[in-house]
């Protein structure tokens, strides 16, 4: 119940820093690159597919725990982003009842 998300949030700095999950999760502009973030509390394994990579799952999420996963995306050696601006993408992820779902 309530007592045990209370405590978890607590090892997340709190309910006010879990609430600006938003200045974590998602593309976000870091040195040399972007950082990709996803809450999937039920995956097994997670790929972030798309145009930039043919559609392949070549491009695999890390599980950082509670329920987070990220990716980080180096720039090219030209310096342009390795995703670029509006390209279609996907999340594919397995469960860990071991259904494959696709996201977009």
């Amino acid at each position: 119940g309530y007592k045990w998300w209370k405590e978890e949030l607590q090892k997340e700095g709190g309910l006010e820093k879990f609430a600006e999950g938003y200045r974590t999760f998602g593309f976000n502009r870091v040195e040399g690159g972007y950082t990709y973030r996803e809450w999937l509390p039920n995956a097994k394994q997670v790929f972030l597919a798309g145009e930039f990579n043919m559609w392949h799952n070549s491009t695999p999420l890390t599980n950082e725990g509670f329920g987070r996963w990220v990716v980080h995306l180096p720039d090219k050696e030209d310096g342009s982003p390795m995703v670029p601006h509006r390209c279609q993408l996907k999340v594919r992820m397995e469960t860990n009842d071991g259904q494959w779902i696709e996201r977009v």
